[in-house]
């Protein structure tokens, strides 16, 4: 699909946001961050920085959006242990509220950051999970939007099923920010796709990888959203509608670290957009915005002032 910007192919956003806060759902997690001197050798040492963090899309994108004063809650699962118990109060530290439920071990992934900045991500999923019973309409009955995390649509389905038909009955609209590419071709993108569609969400958020797994470089099929973001890094970021297609340049970053969590502060962006009710173009280069500011330090977790 060839980019066309004309006047009647502005994006617009399928459904106007609430003004409550914004609700990211899934699992906690905390990430335990390994700053490489080297590039990894397999059967070498080398000496590392380690950082232990708080971890996980949803932790993510709501630490994004309260450094950028917006409302924003994490719901979900989180485990009953010490370590969730340090996560916990560092989201509240940030000015973020929990409301989640409480059992088994966290979920640990470890992260290597390469010298270029790229990241490798190593998951132990913890002891636990989120089941249907669990979703609350409380959870969700103020939201300005629901954001939902496809890595977890791939552990616990109903559960995030549960609250995306919540969200709907509400009148809240839904977001979704898939998962990994590989994640994606291990389950089999057509199985994939089918989980996503159950969610009917209103914008669909992904990287450019991903979007190819799902069949989403060219027209947008007939299960997709009126809405779909794909960014790509330092490329443009593509803007689908069944209008067309618009790209959104990214500026130069400052000071490139890390780019784990960079994806999760595009999503930040673009919500806190939409909740203010600014031009979906406008909502985009926010998500730039954010990213550039998480990608200038080690870790997913932004720094806690704007």
């Amino acid at each position: 699909m060839t980019p066309r910007p004309a006047a009647d192919d502005t994006p617009r956003w399928p459904r106007d946001a609430g003004r409550g806060p914004v609700v990211a759902l899934g699992k906690l997690v905390a990430d335990s961050v390994l700053e490489l001197s080297a590039p990894l050798v397999v059967g070498g040492q080398q000496r590392v920085v380690r950082t232990t963090t708080v971890g996980g899309a949803p932790a993510n994108v709501t630490a994004n959006l309260a450094r950028l004063g917006v409302p924003a809650r994490l719901a979900g699962w989180a485990g009953a242990d010490p370590l969730a118990d340090g996560l916990l109060a560092e989201l509240a530290g940030r000015g973020v509220e929990t409301a989640v439920v409480r059992r088994g071990r966290t979920p640990l992934s470890t992260v290597l950051v390469h010298p270029d900045g790229e990241r490798t991500l190593l998951t132990d999923r913890g002891e636990g999970g989120l089941e249907p019973a669990d979703v609350r309409p409380g959870w969700l009955a103020d939201a300005a939007v629901v954001h939902l995390d496809g890595y977890d649509l791939l552990r616990f389905p109903d559960a995030l099923r549960t609250a995306a038909d919540l969200a709907h009955d509400a009148g809240t609209p839904v977001a979704v920010d898939v998962a990994a590419a590989t994640r994606i071709r291990a389950h089999g993108a057509d199985a994939y796709v089918g989980l996503l569609a159950g969610l009917r969400p209103d914008v669909l958020v992904c990287n450019a990888a991903e979007a190819r797994e799902l069949g989403l470089a060219g027209d947008l099929p007939g299960w997709a959203p009126q809405l779909v973001l794909v960014h790509a890094g330092a490329r443009p970021t593509r803007v689908l509608t069944r209008a067309g297609v618009q790209e959104v340049p990214v500026a130069p970053v400052p000071r490139l670290r890390d780019t784990t969590g960079c994806g999760d502060a595009v999503a930040a962006g673009v919500l806190a957009g939409w909740r203010a009710g600014s031009p979906v173009l406008d909502a985009v280069r926010a998500g730039h915005a954010a990213a550039a500011v998480v990608a200038g330090v080690v870790g997913a977790q932004p720094p806690r002032s704007a």
